[in-house]
């Protein structure tokens, strides 16, 4: 019985569909490597909502020192908050998904004002790059 030789083109053609096509599946927050004007309002709010609270956590203090892979309110919040930036949720959403999470409307209601009041105007409503948007 012949053998079935496939050519290196289409190996790595084979290739870079499998990873466009997982990459795509990836959420927002994973996938902001291009995402210029979302890491510019995160930037924002690091600095301006500084001394809020999510949680437990201080959200300046947050932002600037980073996250593990383990830190699951890290992540949802980073999701959440991408979601909003690009208007796949609205701001009443926003509020009760991240309460929700992280405590309740009072605890957090400082940090998710701060965060709403610096949400650009003119943000985009999809994330750049994706192929399969």
């Amino acid at each position: 019985m012949p053998r079935l030789r496939l050519s290196p083109l289409f190996a790595v053609a084979a290739a870079i569909v499998a990873t466009v096509g997982t990459a795509a599946c990836a959420p927002d927050s994973v996938r902001n490597y291009e995402a210029h004007g979302l890491n510019k309002y995160l930037n924002t709010i690091q600095d301006a909502c500084a001394d809020t609270r999510l949680g437990n956590h201080n959200l300046g203090e947050w932002l600037r020192s980073g996250t593990t892979d383990s830190d699951s309110d890290y992540v949802y919040w980073l999701d959440q908050t991408s979601r909003l930036y690009y208007s796949r949720i609205n701001v009443p959403q926003y509020r009760d998904a991240i309460a929700g999470s992280m405590g309740g409307t009072k605890s957090n209601a400082d940090a998710l004002d701060c965060i709403v009041r610096h949400l650009p105007p003119d943000r985009p409503t999809q994330p750049p790059g994706g192929m399969f948007q």
